[in-house]
């Protein structure tokens, strides 16, 4: 449960201040579950499942926001090693070191097949799993090098928003919220597009493979998706989390003395290209 406790009593007629919970934090957290699960299982009523909790789960979070109730611990910590930091954003460093911790094993795991199976000759042994050479994979690396640069784009926009922000530049903030937001959705369309040719056109799946000919690149497609799937999902979840920044920032909100949501925002969204920088050179680069 999202839990906040008021710092001080409301003011009268003002909504939000007192003592809340809510139960959505919760059902988006399901909502990830059950989606990621069926896609490992291949279940796809579960992927459907996932997918509406997680419609519900972010809808009953926004109609909340809506009605102006806050659930966030506002003050400031006043015990070492964070005297004077918004709690808000330690628990964004503490949620983020989960992340690390996340993406680490993942990377691992992905080390541990790559060692695990030999490299492949020429022409593979389409009988047998091996690790391809970057060269003769089907990835696009020339459009995903113009993706990258498009991914570490959008942190330098990032930046430039919060920088005006706080020095009270409504205009100029507003801007590059919009062109972080817009450069992340172009980040995960062309993922999109390659993931169709990859799987449609090319046979580049996590599962035993319906073209006999290209069996030995099933555990490569597992590691791939498995890597840049679920940072795609993360970036999904900070383009969610930027949409609601733009819609905030073009109703008034946000300026010098508030602009904390999109610094925590901006931490999230630095991480994950920094992920990416890491996984980019892993899986398109790199050969066994």
């Amino acid at each position: 449960m999202a839990e906040a406790h008021a710092t001080e009593p409301p003011s009268p007629g003002e909504p939000g201040e007192a003592h809340h919970t809510s139960v959505w934090p919760f059902v988006i957290a399901m909502a990830a579950g059950a989606g990621f699960g069926g896609l490992a299982l291949r279940l796809y009523p579960m992927i459907a499942a996932g997918a509406a909790l997680l419609i519900v789960g972010v809808g009953g979070w926004l109609w909340q926001d809506a009605r102006g109730i806050s659930f966030a611990v506002k003050g400031a910590y006043e015990e070492r090693p964070f005297v004077g930091i918004s709690r808000r954003k330690v628990g964004m460093w503490i949620f983020i070191v989960t992340e690390i911790f996340f993406f680490s094993g993942l990377i691992a795991a992905g080390l541990a097949l790559r060692v695990r199976v030999p490299v492949c000759t020429v022409p593979p042994d389409p009988r047998f799993a091996c690790w391809p050479d970057p060269t003769a994979t089907p990835l696009n690396i020339p459009l995903t090098a113009v993706n990258t640069f498009i991914l570490i784009t959008s942190s330098l926009t990032m930046v430039e928003s919060l920088h005006h922000a706080q020095k009270g530049n409504a205009a100029k903030m507003k801007a590059f919220l919009l062109a972080t937001l817009l450069l992340g959705i172009t980040f995960v369309s062309i993922q999109a597009f390659e993931y169709f040719k990859l799987f449609y056109g090319e046979g580049l799946t996590p599962w035993p493979n319906a073209d006999p000919a290209k069996l030995y690149l099933g555990t490569f497609g597992t590691a791939f998706y498995a890597q840049t799937g679920f940072h795609g999902a993360h970036v999904t979840g900070g383009i969610l989390a930027l949409a609601f920044l733009n819609a905030k920032a073009w109703r008034g909100k946000y300026g010098k003395d508030d602009h904390e949501a999109i610094e925590l925002v901006g931490l999230y969204w630095h991480f994950v290209d920094i992920v990416w920088i890491f996984l980019f050179p892993l899986m398109y680069l790199i050969g066994r």
